[in-house]
């Protein structure tokens, strides 16, 4: 990125130095994917060594929320002082993070330093994948986008064994150790082939804006993060969804008034962009809601074993990486529409089959199929995401735009979760009463230590039907999404889709 282009679409590196780019950012992407599963294999050896079991939740939790409040944050810095500048930047902080977890000598200490790596990790998908929008042309970009979907499933498949192997040869710290030398190929790579496109320009970064949006998305994924259908803490979960509604509404009324806006509020109120955000938040809740929801079904409605809880939602993984490549085949030939439409359309067969594999009692291959289906829709409607946006999103705003993405399924995926699980815990009360007890003592093969009166099938059964309603939301989610994806742009190069795009 040497010198700017004449347009946004023609390449700014020479051959050799776009490459040696591209694989730092797919170092890095695989790098971020691994440390976000490698831990949950190690957890229990982890809490085993530094007791603290209460806080065994906040090393997830601090970390998925830290990595999402600053990826809007993140994108603006990347299109006010360059990528190269913030995505250095990311990348240090979560090695240094990743350090600190690997020197740890209580929980309180690892959850500190899980936060500073969400902190890092928060930038590392944003600014690469604007990175990559900045080196490349439309139809080279689909291609890199699913080579990076590809290694960023491959690399949340592998997590967990890795993190089981690691921690049986060497112990659980060096799966904190092991991202330091390949973070550091990336970093220097990073450092030394790099080149700014544009020199920082001279608008203000919006520091109210980036701590009322910050305060805000904290509060509302606080209220998601305690335990759903816990009546004690009802009344605080309340407290933090209208702080955070207030906060958000306070940071739009900033955004309207800005002459240089944190997040430009065209980017929020434009169909060709609008429609794939919300698109985002709704995926994000399926994404969530499966790896949540289908491994307890598997487990506490029909007896399986934790292995066979986790296996059953392999397929997601799999074939979301696998069908990226045949999605961008599509998306270059037949437009963003017609892309996410199919993806759609495949998310909603896929839920439908869960409900009707639940409904049926049908085996557990019915289910990792219908999971199957839902992977095979992400692909193509998670790159058809990503790329219209940054097709429609001016150059200036590419960065922040392109945050957005990742931002809006996380969020949509914390919240949404958030929601089924109040749904879901409603369900055992009405059906069991007690719902976490009863429930949890099942699910931790504490059987004899169940209620007299209550047999673990009765539990079992409660958990079924009190699981039926939430695959029935995640199905209607899916139909929704259906329509939206009507509203994405066209072919890139379709006259009746160059409506006037967001200006700065």
């Amino acid at each position: 990125m040497s010198e700017p282009a004449s347009s946004p679409d023609v390449p700014r590196f020479d051959p050799a130095r776009r490459r040696a780019v591209t694989f730092a950012l797919a170092l890095i992407s695989a790098t971020a994917a691994l440390e976000g599963t490698v831990v949950s294999t190690a957890m229990p050896t982890i809490v085993g060594d530094l007791q603290g079991l209460s806080l065994y939740s906040w090393v997830f939790s601090v970390f998925l929320l830290t990595s999402t409040v600053t990826m809007p944050l993140y994108g603006r810095l990347a299109d006010i002082h360059g990528r190269r500048r913030i995505l250095l930047l990311a990348t240090s902080l979560f090695l240094i993070g990743g350090l600190a977890c690997a020197f740890a000598r209580s929980m309180p200490q690892l959850v500190a330093a899980r936060g500073l790596q969400g902190l890092g990790a928060g930038g590392l998908l944003p600014v690469a994948i604007a990175v990559v929008a900045d080196l490349y042309a439309l139809r080279e970009r689909a291609r890199i986008q699913a080579l990076f979907s590809a290694i960023w499933g491959t690399a949340s498949l592998i997590g967990p064994l890795l993190g089981a192997f690691l921690t049986l040869s060497f112990g659980w710290r060096s799966i904190f150790l092991v991202i330091v030398p390949l973070g550091l190929v990336s970093l220097v790579l990073e450092a030394t082939q790099m080149r700014e496109s544009w020199a920082s320009r001279p608008e203000p970064f919006d520091g109210m804006g980036g701590a009322t949006l910050t305060v805000g998305v904290t509060a509302l994924l606080l209220a998601t993060l305690h335990e759903p259908g816990t009546r004690g803490h009802l009344p605080l979960r309340l407290l933090m969804f209208a702080i955070g509604a207030a906060l958000l509404a306070v940071f739009a009324r900033l955004q309207a008034g800005r002459e240089h806006p944190l997040v430009p509020l065209t980017l929020l109120t434009h169909r060709e962009t609008a429609a794939p955000y919300v698109a985002g938040a709704l995926v994000g809740t399926t994404i969530f809601g499966v790896d949540t929801f289908v491994p307890l079904f598997v487990q506490g409605a029909r007896g399986g074993t934790a292995a066979a809880a986790g296996a059953v939602v392999t397929p997601i993984m799999f074939f979301w990486a696998t069908s990226a490549s045949l999605g961008t085949r599509a998306l270059v030939r037949y437009g963003f529409r017609a892309t996410a439409r199919v993806g759609t359309i495949l998310i909603t067969v896929g839920c439908g089959a869960l409900l009707a594999a639940a409904l049926a009692e049908a085996p557990v291959v019915w289910i990792s199929g219908a999971c199957a289906l839902i992977g095979m829709g992400l692909g193509p409607l998670a790159t058809s995401q990503m790329l219209a946006v940054q097709h429609a999103a001016p150059e200036t705003q590419r960065g922040v735009a392109s945050s957005l993405v990742p931002f809006f399924r996380a969020l949509g995926g914390a919240l949404g979760v958030g929601t089924l699980g109040g749904l879901l815990s409603a369900g055992l009360d009405r059906h069991l009463g007690a719902a976490a007890d009863v429930a949890g003592r099942l699910l931790a093969g504490h059987e004899a230590a169940l209620p007299p009166g209550i047999t673990p099938l009765a539990v079992r059964h409660a958990i079924a039907r009190s699981l039926l309603p939430v695959f029935g939301v995640m199905l209607g989610l899916a139909i929704v999404n259906l329509a939206i994806a009507g509203r994405f742009p066209g072919r890139a190069d379709d006259p009746a889709d160059q409506t006037p795009r967001p200006t700065v």
